[in-house]
């Protein structure tokens, strides 16, 4: 499938993150085109719905309005408002499958109008129930769903996917479902050939050093950023806080020079400095956050604390941004350096990721804490409302520029060009520097 270039030039592309209930998402000329109710919920339920009595509700565009299904003769009835076919569909399903409980109302559209606004320089029109924008797909770098009950066409698929348009699906949680590309993009077999060569040699070994000194250096810098108000506010964190980036810096000056043949024999030993160099800086990172929200120490898979949560969402925008540029580069996802290779596992987008956690998502959420706004959790995971407030803030990380080989570029650009670098860099044509942020 051929790549299309975009129909014009744009500076700064934009993420995308669509997470409002029953949006529909579809194509119109060189266009994408959003619709999605203005905070209002699809369909309303005036009753519980069990599996013993399940409604009948009209397929029909043109009666649905004042179509109603009874739930026993003295039940009250099932209103359902109008839309589209395809939300229709969606309506219809919903309405006979057995539930045991009313669906969660939808979260208000205002962020979504917000983005769009933004990316497109148009506000939205302000209609009593339907809103629909278009957006030019030259302006997209990525669009990521997130949730349920988002309709999106076949047509829109094959242009982003033929644009080099990242187009992933996260879960509620923020874990990484399906990421779509074109089978043709980036299918450089001298650059996967390299890369698998690569793995044996001496090359590979840099290349897993390499990563584990990128995230070293922006572990120790983020720590240094988030912690320069303490030297006046409070000394005694300060100065704890400063022994955890003298311990980062140590351990990254003791991987400098390190060299070896095979990969597989020292990769233990660098699991062993990445280990430590994690450890120390989330108890970094807990020193930060003492007396502002209660902080256990990093946890991943499992996670119920609001910012490990609120961590494992942002961690899932990431690895969709990673792995889109990973593809778009021409390097195998699943072979790694550093990761060891399992069955379903992108060990090099694990691997790229390292070095962009800290200054992307985790100066993300740490802003939101020292700024004070609430992370909260319910049975569910992260609510709605700090769901949307995460992907804000990680969002608006992506698109900051920032000083990246004497310009400034968006992280969003700079992961892309990192991931370029690195198919160079296992061709043998360049040595790989990982990327360095600033504090």
């Amino acid at each position: 499938m051929p790549l299309l270039p975009p129909a014009q030039l744009v500076e700064h592309p934009a993420d995308l993150m669509i997470d409002v209930f029953g949006t529909f998402l579809g194509k119109r000329s060189e266009r994408m085109v959003v619709r999605w109710r203005n905070n209002d919920p699809p369909f309303r339920r005036s009753v519980m719905i069990n599996r013993e009595q399940a409604p009948t509700v009209a397929a029909s565009n043109t009666n649905a309005e004042n179509s109603a299904s009874s739930i026993g003769t003295d039940q009250p009835a099932l209103t359902i408002h109008p839309a589209d076919d395809a939300i229709t569909q969606l309506r219809d399903l919903w309405a006979t499958e057995p539930l045991t409980e009313p669906p969660p109302r939808p979260a208000p559209s205002t962020r979504l109008q917000t983005q769009l606004q933004d990316i497109t320089g148009v506000a939205v029109p302000s209609v009593t129930e339907w809103c629909e924008q278009v957006v030019p797909l030259s302006r997209l770098r990525s669009v990521t769903v997130s949730g349920r009950g988002v309709t999106v066409s076949s047509d829109l698929i094959e242009a982003l996917v033929e644009r080099g348009i990242a187009f992933s699906f996260l879960s509620r949680r923020g874990q990484p479902v399906a990421q779509l590309s074109a089978p043709g993009l980036g299918g450089t077999v001298q650059t996967r050939r390299s890369q698998l060569a690569a793995y044996t040699t001496p090359l590979g070994v840099q290349l897993a050093v390499e990563f584990i000194r990128g995230k070293l250096r922006n572990q120790k810098h983020q720590l240094q950023y988030s912690g320069k108000y303490l030297k006046a506010a409070d000394p005694e964190r300060f100065a704890q806080l400063e022994k955890k980036v003298a311990a980062l810096a140590n351990l990254r000056k003791q991987l400098q020079g390190f060299e070896a043949a095979d990969l597989d024999r020292v990769r233990d030993k660098l699991m062993g400095y990445e280990g430590t160099g994690a450890r120390i800086y989330w108890e970094g990172v807990k020193i930060l956050l003492d007396g502002r929200v209660e902080f256990p120490g990093r946890e991943t898979r499992g996670a119920i604390d609001p910012v490990n949560s609120a961590l494992n969402y942002g961690y899932g925008i990431l690895y969709g941004q990673v792995s889109a540029a990973v593809v778009n580069a021409g390097l195998e996802l699943y072979a790694g350096f550093l990761h060891v290779d399992r069955p379903g596992k992108p060990a090099l987008v694990l691997d790229l990721v390292e070095e962009f956690r800290a200054p992307v998502v985790d100066r993300a959420v740490l802003a939101i804490v020292n700024q004070g706004s609430p992370l909260e959790t319910d049975a569910h995971g992260l609510t709605t409302a700090t769901r949307k407030l995460v992907a804000d803030r990680v969002l608006e990380r992506l698109s900051t520029p920032v000083p990246y080989e004497g310009k400034r570029w968006s992280l969003g650009n700079i992961i892309q060009n990192q991931a370029r670098h690195l198919a160079v860099a296992v061709r043998g044509e360049r040595v790989y520097r990982s990327f360095a942020s600033r504090w």
